[in-house]
């Protein structure tokens, strides 16, 4: 066991949940022990699962939550909209009703540091 700690509440972690601390570093600003530990709960124990649930984090935009930013970047990376849509369409998707009504069962979000990060459920 390896302590790591940016606050008095030091806890210790496994030689896999250091190796994950290690590997996320480089993804997410300031990872803690706390987040280590949420991930854990969520049953991302390692650094395969963390890549293969890992789906990007957000902050929301203006009167955009971070979950209709996450929904709208995924919907356009799928190529939904690739068909030229009329804008007069495409301006009125609703992604928050997209995140509330269909994609929150896939993923779920953990918030960290003002930043909500996206993972699907399926890892």
């Amino acid at each position: 066991m390896t302590a790591i700690g940016t606050d008095s509440s030091i806890q210790k972690l496994s030689r896999e949940q250091l190796v994950l601390f290690d590997y996320i570093q480089d993804i997410i600003e300031y990872p803690d022990e706390a987040l280590i530990e949420e991930l854990d709960d969520e049953g991302i124990e390692t650094v395969e699962q963390f890549e293969d649930a890992f789906a990007g984090s957000y902050d929301g935009h203006g009167t955009t939550s971070p979950e209709a930013q996450f929904c709208e970047e995924l919907v356009s990376d799928c190529g939904y909209l690739e068909n030229d849509l009329p804008s007069f369409i495409s301006d009125h998707i609703d992604y928050q009703e997209i995140w509330d009504c269909e994609l929150r069962h896939d993923y779920f979000t953990i918030e960290h540091r003002n930043t909500s990060l996206f993972f699907s459920r399926h890892f």
